[in-house]
């Protein structure tokens, strides 16, 4: 049997043991925390990429296709607007206008002139210089953009050729459509009233009709949506929130061609892109840029968040295949038929070094615009 020597004593850690294992512990604590650290930062550097990715690719595919529908369905070159009192606008809802964007009480943009006369003018697509707002004040005011083309370049057009029409008063402020015998259709055949297809007030129709051998058109907003069935009552009124019913107009508008024949409607989208500040909800004195799209009388809408810097540059052919390029603020507007796109967003969290950005640049050919018949029947 062993016998233990009470004299013996268990020998521990020295201080100086103590205080380098806990050293070493806390060095390898602190590199697990720097690995986490920088494991949580990689993986927020990668959500905001990837989210500034989905809105920057959101953006580029809706101003891809429209202004690439610009024009569609309609005659080249676009067409008169009513020459009155006032000049139409565009940019504006039935309660306020939102370009040029940025401004303190936004008034819309008015039409231009045709060249060498005072007759406004609906170009298929009008470019919008310095129309945004302010995000960078290094860079400056953004840039705006504005389509026109025929609700046939979507699913949900409303399909006007469906249906007759008759003026009923001498300024064209009322008129009665009535749907075509079903012989006579088209397919798909909407009704007026229709809540997603149909006709509201806002809305912008191009209309054609002949006066003694001559060709008229106007465009006119709707006042006042149908309602019920066939055959509807569709009011245009004047004043209307775009100027465009202008029943004391001299030329160009729906009085002239209240005494036509044959009048046919064609519902147009007349579709601006700009940038707005709208104000962050924590009051933190930074506004959330967004990406708008306002279509015709409508209210507008938000297509992407945190789209810093938009700007265009545009081409302009001629007929004898010269080429120009500007911002817009130059060359005829018939002759313009490609546009270069410039867009920047922003990350929505501001990390360590500041924001993240990501910039895009690519070119959209207006093929609506670039058909010139030189080689007529």
């Amino acid at each position: 049997m062993a016998i233990s020597n009470p004299t013996r004593r268990t020998r521990g850690f020295t201080l100086l043991e103590v205080m380098i294992a806990m050293a070493l512990g806390l060095l390898v604590l602190a590199g697990a925390v720097m690995m986490y650290k920088d494991g949580l930062n990689a993986s927020w550097m990668v959500t905001q990429r990837s989210e500034m990715q989905l809105e920057v690719r959101s953006a580029q595919n809706m101003l891809t296709r429209d202004i690439r529908r610009a024009g569609f369905g309609l005659g080249s070159g676009g067409v008169a607007l009513v020459t009155g009192a006032s000049r139409p606008i565009y940019g504006c809802d039935q309660n306020k206008c939102y370009v040029p964007a940025g401004n303190a009480n936004p008034a819309g943009i008015q039409y231009p002139y045709a060249p060498s006369s005072t007759t406004p003018w609906m170009y298929w697509l009008l470019p919008g210089y310095k129309q945004s707002a302010v995000i960078n004040n290094s860079i400056g005011a953004n840039d705006a953009i504005t389509v026109v083309y025929s609700d046939q370049a979507t699913n949900f057009y409303s399909n006007l050729a469906n249906y007759t029409i008759a003026f009923n008063n001498a300024n064209g402020t009322s008129m009665t459509f009535t749907l075509k015998p079903s012989a006579q259709q088209i397919a798909p055949v909407r009704q007026l009233s229709d809540p997603v297809y149909g006709l509201k007030v806002g809305d912008l129709i191009y209309f054609t009709n002949s006066k003694a051998g001559v060709v008229q058109t106007a465009v006119g907003e709707v006042t006042t949506a149908p309602t019920g069935n066939s055959p509807y009552t569709v009011l245009f009124g004047d004043p209307d929130k775009l100027l465009m019913n202008q029943a004391a107009g001299t030329s160009s508008g729906l009085k002239q061609l209240a005494t036509g024949t044959t009048t046919t409607a064609t519902r147009i989208y007349v579709v601006t892109y700009y940038i707005d500040a709208q104000a962050n909800p924590s009051g933190n004195g930074n506004p959330t840029p967004r990406l708008m799209r306002q279509i015709s009388g409508q209210t507008p809408y938000s297509i992407s968040e945190y789209i810093v810097d938009l700007h265009f540059n545009y081409e302009f052919y001629d007929i004898n295949g010269t080429v120009s390029n500007s911002n817009g603020t130059t060359g005829l507007l018939n002759q313009l038929q490609r546009v270069d796109v410039n867009m920047t967003a922003r990350s929505s969290l501001q990390g360590i070094n500041g924001y993240q950005g990501i910039q895009m640049n690519w070119t959209v050919g207006a093929q609506n615009l670039s058909f010139s018949n030189q080689y007529p029947q």
